[in-house]
C-alpha cells in the first residue's frame, strides 16, 4: 500500500510538470501566430495547402456522372476555391478563352465578351462591369477561372464541399453557340501574311501560319517554312510540292518547328485535329478555339494572284469554285461570316456564307494577304487540319517513333476493330508516360497497354492496360497513361493499341512506299505488329511493308 501511495504522488507530480511545460509551449506557439500575422493563412498557408491538395489529386468536379480533376484542368486554387483552365473552359463550356500578355483574359461565349484579369477583381460582360468571388489566377503559364463565378454568369448550378474539397455542377450546362461572324483578326491571334513566291511550298506556309495561330495571342513568334521545307523526312525536292500530312508529320515527330534562324525545335505537336469539307461547323469551332485552321482548295489560276480566273471576283476578294478538280493549293481559315452575300461571288452561289481565308501570296493579293471562299467551293474544308495542342519542349526527353512520314496508308482486317503493337528498345533508364497515335475517322474508341519487360510476341499477352477513351474527331492524338512505367536502358518495351473506328475497314495508320513523294520511307527502324484478336501476331513490316504510326513518349529517371 506505501509503495502504491507513492507512486501514486510521484505520477501527480509528473503531470502537473508536463502541463505546465505545455502551457508555456503553447503561449509560445501563440506568440509566434502572432507574430506572423493573420494575413500569411491567406497569402502563404492557402496556397501551400492548395497546391498539396492538387499533388495529391483530392478536389474534384463532378458534372452527372462524369468527374473531373486537376489531370483534366480543374484545381483548388490560391484562395482554396475550385478553378478551370482556359482549355477547360472552352470545352466544357462552349466558348472561346485566350489569356493576353499574362494578364488580360477575353472570353467569347456566343455573342458576348466577358473580359477578366489575373489577380484582380476587376471584370466586364461586354462594357458592364460585373462581380467576382475569387480573382483570376496563373500558375506555370496557364490561366485559371473560378467555376463559381463561370456558373453564375452562364446560368449552372454550382455548389461546394470545402470540407472534401468538391464540386459540383447541375442541372443543364447551357454551351454558347457560335456567332454568326468571327475574326480571329480582331482578336490578334492571326500571325503575319507569307509570300511563297512562284514556289510550290504553300503546304508547308500555311501549316506553319496555322500553328502559329494556335500559339496567339500568348506567344508570337515565327517560324522558318525553308526548315520544314527542306529538312523533312520525305526528302523531296520542293518542286513536287507537298501536302498537309508532309507538314503534320514533320511536325509531330519533332523534327520541327523551328524558330526563324535558330535551327532548333521550338515546341512538341501534341494534338491535332483533321476536317473535311462536310464538316462546317466543326472547322468553325476549331478556329473559334484553337485558332487558324489549314485547308485545301483548287486555285484556278492563270497568274499568281487570281486575277484571270472566272472564279475570283477581285473587287470583293471573293472565290468559290464548283468544279470537279481536286485540291492544289493549302490557305488558312481565320474566320467566317454567315451573311456573306452570294452576290459577292462571280457566278450562281447556292447561299451566302464564307469562310475568311489567309493567303500565302504577300499582303498585295486580296484584303491585305487575306480573302474570301464560299461555304459552296467544292473543296473548302478538304484536309483541313487544326494544330490543337503544341507544347514546349520540356514535356518529355524522348520520343520513340518509326514513322517519320506518318499517316501514309493505313491496315486493318476488314473490320472497325484492330490489335497493334510497336517495340522500342528503352534509350536510357525512363519512365514512359505517353502513346501517341492517330484515329482515322470520328469517335475512334481505343485502349492503351504497355509491356515493359518484351522479349517476344508472346509477351504480349501479359500487356498491362493504362488508358482508354473514345475521340471525337480524326486526328493524332498524345494519350497520358493513368501513371508513368519504367524501363531500364537497352531493355525492350511495347505500346500496345486496340482501335476501333466506326465505318473503317482499316483503321491503323502507317507509312510506306506508296509514290514519288513517300519513295524515301523506310521500314528498316520499326518493330510492329498486327493481330485481328489479341492473340496472334504478324509483323507489319512483313506483312504491309510499312511502319505502324505508334509513338512513345518518355521522361529520363534523374539519377542520385
Amino acid at each position: 500500500m506505501r509503495y502504491s501511495k507513492r507512486y501514486v504522488i510521484l505520477t501527480a507530480i509528473l503531470l502537473v510538470t508536463f502541463l505546465a511545460k505545455l502551457n508555456t509551449w503553447n503561449d509560445e506557439y501563440a506568440d509566434v501566430t502572432a507574430f506572423r500575422g493573420a494575413q500569411l493563412q491567406d497569402e502563404v498557408f492557402y496556397p501551400l495547402k492548395a497546391r498539396s491538395i492538387n499533388e495529391e489529386g483530392l478536389v474534384q468536379l463532378t458534372v452527372g456522372e462524369e468527374t473531373y480533376g486537376v489531370k483534366d484542368g480543374v484545381m483548388l486554387g490560391d484562395h482554396m476555391q475550385v478553378m478551370a483552365s482556359l482549355p477547360f473552359v472552352q470545352d466544357f463550356f462552349g466558348c472561346s478563352a485566350s489569356l493576353y500578355e499574362n494578364q488580360k483574359i477575353s472570353l467569347d461565349y456566343g455573342d458576348t465578351n466577358y473580359t477578366f484579369y489575373i489577380n484582380s477583381m476587376d471584370a466586364k460582360r461586354g462594357e458592364k462591369a460585373i462581380a467576382l468571388d475569387v480573382m483570376p489566377e496563373l500558375h506555370e503559364g496557364q490561366a485559371y477561372l473560378s467555376l463559381q463565378d463561370l456558373c453564375r454568369e452562364f446560368g449552372c448550378e454550382y455548389s461546394y464541399d470545402e470540407i472534401n474539397y468538391q464540386a459540383t455542377i447541375t442541372g443543364d450546362v447551357r454551351k454558347g453557340v457560335l456567332p454568326k461572324s468571327y475574326d480571329l483578326r480582331q482578336k490578334e491571334r492571326v500571325s503575319a501574311v507569307r509570300n511563297q513566291k512562284n514556289t510550290s511550298t504553300c503546304w508547308a506556309q500555311a501549316a506553319l501560319s496555322a500553328l502559329e495561330s494556335t500559339l496567339l495571342p500568348e506567344e508570337k513568334t515565327a517560324f522558318d517554312t525553308n526548315r520544314m521545307i527542306e529538312h523533312n523526312a520525305y526528302q523531296v525536292d520542293s518542286s513536287l510540292g507537298g501536302n498537309y500530312m508532309m507538314a503534320v508529320s514533320y511536325l509531330v515527330s519533332w523534327m520541327g518547328p523551328d524558330k526563324d534562324g535558330t535551327k532548333t525545335v521550338d515546341k512538341h505537336v501534341q494534338e491535332v485535329h483533321f476536317y473535311n469539307s462536310d464538316d462546317i461547323d466543326e472547322i468553325k469551332w476549331a478556329v473559334y478555339q484553337h485558332g487558324g485552321v489549314s485547308t485545301s482548295i483548287y486555285a484556278n489560276v492563270s497568274t499568281s494572284n487570281l486575277s484571270k480566273s472566272s472564279y475570283y471576283n477581285k473587287k470583293k476578294n471573293a472565290y468559290c469554285y464548283k468544279g470537279t478538280e481536286k485540291p492544289n493549293h493549302d490557305v488558312v481559315i481565320i474566320g467566317w461570316d454567315d451573311q456573306y452575300s452570294a452576290s459577292n461571288f462571280t457566278g450562281k452561289v447556292p447561299g451566302n456564307g464564307a469562310f475568311i481565308c489567309q493567303n500565302s501570296w504577300g499582303a498585295t493579293f486580296g484584303e491585305n494577304g487575306v480573302f474570301y471562299v464560299s461555304y459552296y467551293d467544292t473543296n473548302i474544308g478538304e484536309q483541313a487540319v487544326s494544330y490543337v495542342r503544341a507544347e514546349n519542349i520540356d514535356n518529355y526527353d524522348t520520343i520513340y517513333q518509326s514513322d517519320l512520314c506518318g499517316w501514309v496508308g493505313q491496315v486493318g482486317y476488314n473490320k472497325e476493330k484492330i490489335h497493334a503493337a510497336n517495340i522500342y528498345e528503352a534509350q536510357a533508364d525512363e519512365k514512359i508516360e505517353s502513346a501517341g497515335f492517330y484515329a482515322l475517322g470520328k469517335n475512334t474508341t481505343y485502349q492503351l497497354y504497355v509491356v515493359t519487360d518484351y522479349r517476344n510476341t508472346a509477351s504480349l499477352a501479359s500487356r498491362v492496360e493504362v488508358a482508354r477513351g473514345t475521340l471525337a474527331d480524326a486526328g493524332y492524338y498524345t494519350i497520358p497513361f493513368d501513371h508513368a512505367y519504367s524501363v531500364k536502358e537497352g531493355e525492350k518495351f511495347a505500346i500496345v493499341v486496340v482501335l476501333s473506328t466506326p465505318g473503317m475497314n482499316h483503321p491503323m495508320a502507317i507509312e510506306y512506299a506508296k509514290d514519288a513523294l513517300t519513295k524515301h520511307v523506310t521500314i528498316s527502324d520499326g518493330e510492329g505488329y498486327i493481330s485481328n484478336n489479341g492473340l496472334d501476331w504478324e509483323s507489319v513490316e512483313d506483312t504491309a511493308k510499312g511502319n505502324l504510326c505508334l509513338k512513345a513518349y518518355g521522361k529520363k529517371v534523374e539519377q542520385p
